[in-house]
């Protein structure tokens, strides 16, 4: 089953957020098609939300491709649903078209994490997605065992990405950053007792939530200072558990615990910038 575009691309522009997104099908068929982006990266989330899902099932592998010899990685399906679009298959790309598969990794905070390394600390500036690798893309394919594949006519995503480039650039000015200073910090700030960080949040999941194997999603956004302090958290894109204290939400535990080493310029210089994580509590099978 091959999707064609039924409406243009569309950019929504939020205040912590950039939106991409495009309807794909006929009436009976429609599939809504989602890039978000919470702060400056390589990666971004696409959800997939429409009725050919319907048949696709919560725990089982799930395998997503841009065009033949493209990006592609395989995945146990969360199920959930999107609006008034229905089941919804979500993930985290970096759309890279190339001859050579290239495998996404992405770290969460679970509920059943073991305490196993530290926050990695990588080379920063301001990042954006590689439109210009993703110019070769024309088709994503969405697709379970025994359960027939959706392939959605994409196009080139070089210019709609391009146009998510700006937008993540415009939010950090609406932040109150300076871009060409972002641009120069080559160390990110590093949470250096990450692991407390992580079993502190691991403590907040109401047991109420656990006893029924609820879920919760977090974006959080931290502006770190030149002293390496929590200058200010947001908590966003919250899907929340019910019985989920909010008063403890994961803002609350970085804050109160992290230690955190605050961000290098080219010239070794402390810098206030900004730093985000998604954390996820998910229940072992």
């Amino acid at each position: 089953m091959t999707l064609e575009p039924a409406t243009p691309w569309n950019l929504d522009v939020g205040e912590h957020r950039c939106r991409l997104a495009r309807i794909f099908g006929d009436e009976d068929s429609r599939t809504l098609f989602v890039v978000d982006q919470w702060d400056p990266a390589p990666i971004a989330w696409a959800t997939v939300s429409g009725p050919s899902f319907k048949r696709f099932r919560d725990g089982r592998e799930t395998q997503y491709e841009f065009s033949e010899g493209g990006e592609k990685r395989e995945f146990d399906l969360i199920a959930s649903t999107f609006d008034r679009y229905g089941p919804a298959v979500t993930f985290n790309t970096r759309f890279v078209f190339s001859d050579e598969p290239v495998e996404v990794a992405y770290s969460e905070i679970d509920d059943d994490d073991e305490a196993s390394g530290e926050e990695p600390n990588t080379p920063r500036g301001l990042p954006r997605i590689d439109s210009d690798g993703a110019e070769g893309i024309r088709f994503l394919t969405v697709e379970q065992r025994n359960r027939p594949p959706v392939r959605l006519h994409l196009g080139s995503m070089k210019a709609p990405l391009d146009a998510m480039n700006s937008c993540m650039e415009s939010l950090v000015e609406h932040w109150g950053f300076d871009l060409e200073e972002q641009r120069r910090v080559v160390v990110a700030p590093k949470v250096t007792n990450f692991m407390r960080v992580v079993r502190e949040i691991a403590k907040e999941y109401p047991q109420a939530a656990v006893r029924e194997g609820a879920q919760a999603n977090f974006h959080i956004r931290l502006t770190i200072d030149e002293a390496g302090d929590v200058e200010s958290c947001v908590l966003l894109n919250q899907t929340v558990a019910d019985h989920f204290n909010l008063k403890n939400h994961p803002c609350k535990v970085f804050e109160r615990y992290a230690q955190i080493e605050p961000a290098l310029d080219v010239d070794g210089n402390p810098v206030r910038t900004f730093m985000a994580h998604r954390i996820a509590y998910r229940m072992g099978r």
